[in-house]
């Protein structure tokens, strides 16, 4: 009772602004629950990343209350938080799926370093199905466990490995990410 009672009393003084949104129909809810931790966590950003100008998926950031270190810590690997991936292409066979995010490892990382993660890269790629619009991706990551990859409806794996999990979120937060969809990604949502 007493836990309910401040969990209200914590979302109570959150910003008003932390309504839902939505991506490509799906709702992207303001706080979401993490296992094992006691407080829920704030969208803190949300960013549509583009292909040939049209949304090709929908980006939202969750962490924990209080992360104050930014994206930088993020794409380190520094700080726990969720990736949620929604897709806006309608439909997009498996093969340029992995052609995509193969890309976006060659661009964030170096060729030693891709040849050290190649094994990790592909059992990421094994999870991902055929883009479905609407269709969610959950990245859980933490320092400690690594990222836990989780396809709506589909398969779920754990990818441990810091350099994997660095290339990874580097994608959206590094330095070499799209500047738009990193400054989006560490911007919270406004009224």
């Amino acid at each position: 009772m007493i836990r309910a009672a401040f969990l209200g009393l914590a979302i109570s003084m959150l910003p008003a602004q932390l309504a839902a949104l939505n991506h490509a129909g799906a709702e992207i809810a303001p706080l979401i629950r993490v296992p094992n931790e006691s407080r829920p966590w704030p969208l803190s950003g949300s960013a549509l990343v583009h292909r040939s100008f049209i949304p090709f998926y929908g980006l939202a950031l969750y962490a924990p209350l209080g992360t104050v270190n930014g994206a930088e810590d993020m794409a380190a690997g520094l700080t726990p938080l969720q990736i949620t991936l929604v897709w806006y292409a309608n439909t997009l066979p498996k093969a340029q799926v992995d052609e995509h995010f193969r890309k976006q490892f060659e661009q964030v990382t170096d060729a030693d370093t891709l040849a050290r993660i190649a094994s990790r890269i592909d059992k990421f790629l094994a999870v991902l199905p055929a883009a479905e619009r609407g269709k969610r991706i959950t990245i859980l990551y933490t320092p400690d466990g690594g990222a836990k990859v989780d396809v709506e409806g589909g398969k779920s794996a754990h990818i441990a490995g810091i350099e994997f999990n660095r290339a990874l979120l580097s994608i959206w937060l590094g330095p070499n990410a799209d500047p738009n969809v990193r400054e989006a990604l560490k911007t919270p949502p406004s009224a």
